[in-house]
């Protein structure tokens, strides 16, 4: 498997290797100078030594001094050897007919200086032409230094400029496989930010990008694990309060089925003991009556004692077209002997309107909002439903946004072409501005130490948000709350 140590490895090398061949380019190219410039230092000395050869001879035929004579042999005798150990330089410069001329003429020179009778003519003439040829030969010497300068340069500049494309490209390849992975695993974690727990998806197949991933993966599924374990505990905290009520609860149609039990024994009883003073028919009827009494009492236990056992099993998803009224009154039915009186709780629901949802964890979401209004000293809880057409765009809704006192909105809702608004509200005392931000957070109550474990908004905004909605909270000091809860529903018949 391929990994990123390895590829920035290569990117670094084939940057290293470049930059190596570039340093290699300039030294060639200053090594190229170099050896122009001694080229020139030899054209130069040589152009000299002419110079010089001509004055001494100018000198002889003005003042017939013999050591200007000798002097002039002697620069022909030099320029003669500077022919010699500089014919590499000279042939680059010359041509083969230019060359070979410069040593005739050079020949010729110092063959009429040796002469016993010195012509000036000729003497002067040789000269002449050797002095044209060697400046002749230092303006092509700097024409050649001025043209390897700026080759050199255009070449270093091109170079140069390789080399910054290289690194670019380096720079870009080193962006694909480290940055790009880097910033696709930084938007998988926005959800994760918000509570989403989705795994992540390959972005890479570099070892260590692969590593990554797999160990986040393992994380969220190490922390879905601890926040269903964490829901569990609620639930199961909820439940111990919800069954000390529940067993009241059951003490009633218990106590209706014993009473019912006892009034058909004593019939069947006094049947038995007087059978002449009673009607076969109205002693049956009235037996048959008692039996069904039993039976309905029996059937109002086991429904409370199935909706306590639903309520209570480990959370799954479920989600599937729901009935919200038949929700909400399973809600009640277990909250029933904690609800001060029986038109506690208002209801406005629309028996059709279905929801798509987990009928088990919604009915939590129901439970814990409305016994976090009776525990705020609510004396009314009131449920609004409103099933509207309605898309991200209508959340918040208008009264959130328009609230003139503490809110805090959690959650975007999902796309869904139908929604339904739904609004808990409480004539309690309200929520303190400084807290309203809080009452989402995990482990805040203002209750007293023991009275509460502060998880029920959490986990109601939590269940909410896995469902696809929102949730948003309003409070006005004296006023009580309001939770406007914004749930994606199936089709309203």
């Amino acid at each position: 498997m391929a990994s990123i140590r390895g590829k920035i490895f290569f990117i670094y090398l084939a940057l290293a290797l470049c930059v190596g061949a570039f340093v290699l380019f300039a030294s060639a190219s200053l090594f190229f100078l170099e050896q122009r410039m001694n080229e020139g230092v030899a054209i130069a000395a040589f152009q000299e030594t002419a110079q010089e050869m001509r004055r001494h001879e100018k000198n002889y035929f003005l003042y017939r001094a013999q050591a200007d004579l000798a002097a002039a042999r002697a620069l022909a005798v030099d320029l003669g050897g500077h022919l010699e150990m500089d014919h590499t330089i000279l042939a680059d410069l010359l041509r083969a007919d230019e060359l070979l001329a410069l040593k005739r003429a050079l020949a010729r020179y110092r063959r009429l200086l040796d002469d016993g009778e010195v012509i000036e003519a000729e003497v002067r003439g040789a000269g002449h032409e050797i002095l044209t040829r060697s400046e002749n030969l230092a303006a092509r010497e700097r024409a050649n230094l001025g043209g390897g300068v700026r080759q050199s340069r255009h070449a270093l500049l091109w170079s140069v400029g390789v080399l910054v494309l290289l690194a670019l490209a380096g720079g870009q390849v080193l962006y694909r496989v480290v940055g790009r992975p880097l910033r696709q695993l930084e938007e998988q974690l926005e959800p994760l930010a918000r509570g989403r727990f989705r795994a992540f998806s390959m972005v890479s197949k570099d070892r260590e990008i692969v590593s990554f991933t797999l160990a986040l993966n393992r994380m969220l599924e190490e922390l879905d694990l601890r926040r269903r374990q964490v829901l569990q505990s609620e639930k199961l905290a909820s439940l111990g309060t919800l069954a000390s009520g529940v067993a009241h609860e059951l003490n009633n149609p218990l106590g209706n089925i014993s009473g019912a039990a006892q009034i058909a024994l004593e019939e069947i009883d006094a049947y038995v003991a007087r059978p002449a003073e009673t009607s076969r028919e109205e002693w049956f009827g009235e037996l048959r009556a008692w039996l069904v009494q039993i039976d309905d009492e029996s059937e109002r236990a086991r429904q409370i004692v199935r909706t306590l056992l639903d309520y209570s099993r480990r959370p799954g998803r479920d989600n599937r077209p729901t009935p919200l009224l038949d929700v909400l009154e399973k809600s009640l039915m277990l909250l029933g002997p904690r609800l001060p009186a029986d038109d506690t709780v208002s209801l406005a629901v629309p028996p059709e309107l279905m929801l798509c949802i987990d009928p088990q964890r919604m009915q939590q979401v129901f439970i814990n909002l409305i016994k976090n209004a009776l525990d705020a000293g609510g004396a009314a809880v009131h449920i609004h439903i409103d099933a509207v057409a309605a898309g991200p765009r209508d959340w918040p809704p208008p009264e959130v946004a328009a609230a003139t006192g503490p809110t805090q909105v959690l959650g975007t809702p999902s796309e869904a072409t139908r929604a339904v608004l739904l609004r808990v509200r409480d004539d309690g005392p309200g929520i303190p501005a400084e807290r309203i931000g809080q009452v989402f957070d995990p482990f805040f109550t203002t209750r007293a130490p023991g009275e509460g474990t502060g998880l029920g908004l959490y986990i109601v905004a939590e269940i909410v948000q896995e469902h696809g909605g929102a949730i948003a909270v309003t409070s006005q000091p004296g006023g009580g709350a309001c939770f406007s809860l914004w749930l994606p529903c199936g089709e309203v018949k």
